[in-house]
């Protein structure tokens, strides 16, 4: 079992993985409910209860924010960090920015939840956003003529996926609405720091996108997850009230356009996150 869940993996995210998911030989499961979590480990580490308590806590978020839905998690909790490149001229990809995938049902037949975690880093809320891509209430497709749209306007060259931040935005609400009842802190304040780092992580990779004389390309889809998320947050309220379940996709497009202007914050607003972090919360390590 353990060799064909590395394989799903590999042909996902590439070869950059493969080094360390060949350290891992042994799973073992954790379950409550309908929620199974199948946590690769190294046989060889001493330490391998290290992740326990994380493993444990977000079991039960899940088993909450999922309605006790039948979900399998494969987690590979990786070290690996999401940070920008020495190098501003290196593109983007999926080793610098994704921590998780799963497979979405869009053929119309029933399919297996499976939902593939890449790093211990912001674990949880990518949990979230991987089981929100099976919520047919929210996630959708944009078409190509808005695509395209988008591309022109924001001049990048590579392929993006805009619904990744529609996706991302309501993983961020869930997972700190989670935060808020579980810690007593304000959701408001929460919010606004949320909102305050990634202003910043936008404001950073607008800089990324001049230092390649105005053009941005990668092979992954940080642009939606941390910009296009950016414009829907600061710009909430107009955004409440465009918004649909499921939502109007050309609409969708032209607030992204109406609204692509952010203001700058250019130094760090926060010391739980370094100026290098590719980190699409401050609060996602919870």
């Amino acid at each position: 079992m353990i060799e064909k869940i590395k394989q799903e993996i590999v042909e996902f995210v590439g070869n950059w993985y493969i080094n360390y998911l060949r350290t891992l030989d042994k799973i073992i499961e954790y379950k409550k409910g309908n929620i199974t979590f199948h946590v690769l480990i190294s046989s060889t580490d001493k330490n391998s209860n290290k992740n326990k308590d994380i493993i444990l806590k977000n079991l039960n978020r899940m088993h909450k924010f999922t309605n006790n839905s039948k979900v399998d998690v494969y987690l590979s909790l990786s070290p690996f960090k999401k940070q920008f490149n020495e190098n501003p001229k290196i593109p983007l990809s999926n080793f610098n920015v994704n921590s998780g995938l799963t497979i979405v049902n869009i053929y119309g037949k029933p399919i297996d939840k499976k939902i593939y975690i890449l790093r211990q880093e912001e674990c949880g809320k990518v949990m979230f956003h991987e089981f929100i891509h099976h919520m047919p209430e929210i996630h959708s497709t944009f078409s190509q003529f808005n695509i395209k749209r988008l591309q022109k306007h924001f001049n990048i060259k590579s392929d993006i996926d805009p619904n990744e931040a529609i996706v991302e935005f309501w993983a961020t609400v869930m997972f700190l609405k989670q935060i808020s009842e579980e810690t007593n802190k304000d959701f408001y304040e929460l919010f606004k720091e949320e909102l305050k780092y990634s202003l910043y992580k936008s404001n950073q990779l607008f800089e990324l996108q001049k230092k390649n004389n105005g053009i941005w390309y990668d092979s992954t889809h940080v642009y939606c997850y941390i910009i296009f998320k950016t414009i829907i947050m600061y710009n909430l309220l107009e955004f409440q009230k465009i918004y649909t379940f499921p939502y109007n996709n050309t609409v969708l497009t032209d607030f992204f356009i109406k609204y692509s202007k952010l203001p700058k914050i250019t130094s760090n607003p926060t010391n739980k996150r370094s100026d290098n972090s590719l980190c699409f919360m401050v609060n996602s390590d919870e």
